[in-house]
């Protein structure tokens, strides 16, 4: 009896999974098919459309204008809304990001020179902490796509000082992972947020010089990855605040927990 409950249980869970997954592809498929994104926007729109799903299935984005408008324009119960997306980090997070984009250079490198070739490569800097001038950049990622080859194929070759390790398994594309020594977030406090809200409220006298008809202005602030310039939720804050937006909502990555702000 159990067996058969859990079975009905899985199955239910499988279609509730397809339900959501058409239900994104209608959100988020017209964007994506209208524009050519560049990686970043991409995920920006996977974002956003989870989060209006997330909210009510009925609204639609129709549009990803250019500033001063907002990220995005969507259509809610017969209104035009300029919906603002963005990211709150830690204040140090160039350090982290600096990092980032390197082992992304370094990782389309690799692709290119060594073709055919699907690896992760898992990478860890000294200290967390790497400098580089931007003519350097082009010259060290090639550089680590080299070690992250050699790593590969097992040969023996010495690490420069500013990496610790590369572990390389064998994947279904290219992925270079940053491994941080220390990786954990913090706690969002409402002062951080409370900046990250003030800086987009400045945007709004522009939004209103747009060519669309807008009726509200929305604002999502995005926290939480496994990185240690992000925010954790802290469950025992009230995040609730005045702004210049309509609304306001605060939406975490690892879980999809959505809070409204204002």
């Amino acid at each position: 009896m159990d067996y058969q409950f859990n079975i009905q249980g899985i199955k239910k869970l499988i279609e509730d999974s397809k339900k959501e997954i058409a239900d994104l592809g209608e959100i988020i498929n017209p964007i994506l098919e209208s524009y050519e994104l560049e990686e970043k926007e991409f995920l920006e729109v996977c974002q956003v459309g989870k989060f209006v799903h997330k909210i009510d299935t009925e609204i639609r984005i129709t549009d990803k204008p250019k500033p001063p408008s907002p990220d995005f324009i969507i259509s809610y119960k017969d209104k035009h809304i300029g919906l603002e997306h963005t990211r709150i980090l830690a204040e140090d997070a160039s350090r982290y990001l600096r990092i980032k984009t390197l082992l992304n250079f370094a990782e389309k490198i690799f692709e290119s020179k060594y073709p055919n070739i699907n690896v992760h490569a898992t990478i860890s800097i000294l200290n967390d902490q790497l400098d580089y001038k931007p003519n350097e950049k082009a010259k060290l990622a090639e550089k680590i796509a080299d070690f992250v080859q050699w790593t590969r194929l097992k040969k023996e070759f010495e690490l420069p000082d500013f990496l610790t390790s590369i572990r390389t398994t064998k994947h279904s594309q290219v992925s270079f992972s940053y491994k941080e020594k220390k990786w954990q977030s913090e706690l969002l406090t409402r002062d951080r947020l409370k900046k990250g809200i003030l800086k987009k409220e400045s945007k709004i006298k522009g939004y209103k010089k747009s060519k669309f008809d807008l009726v509200e202005y929305w604002l999502i602030l995005f926290i939480g990855s496994i990185s240690s310039v992000s925010y954790e939720l802290n469950e025992t804050e009230n995040y609730e605040m005045k702004s210049k937006f309509d609304r306001v909502y605060l939406m975490a990555d690892y879980d999809a927990k959505i809070i409204r702000i204002k």
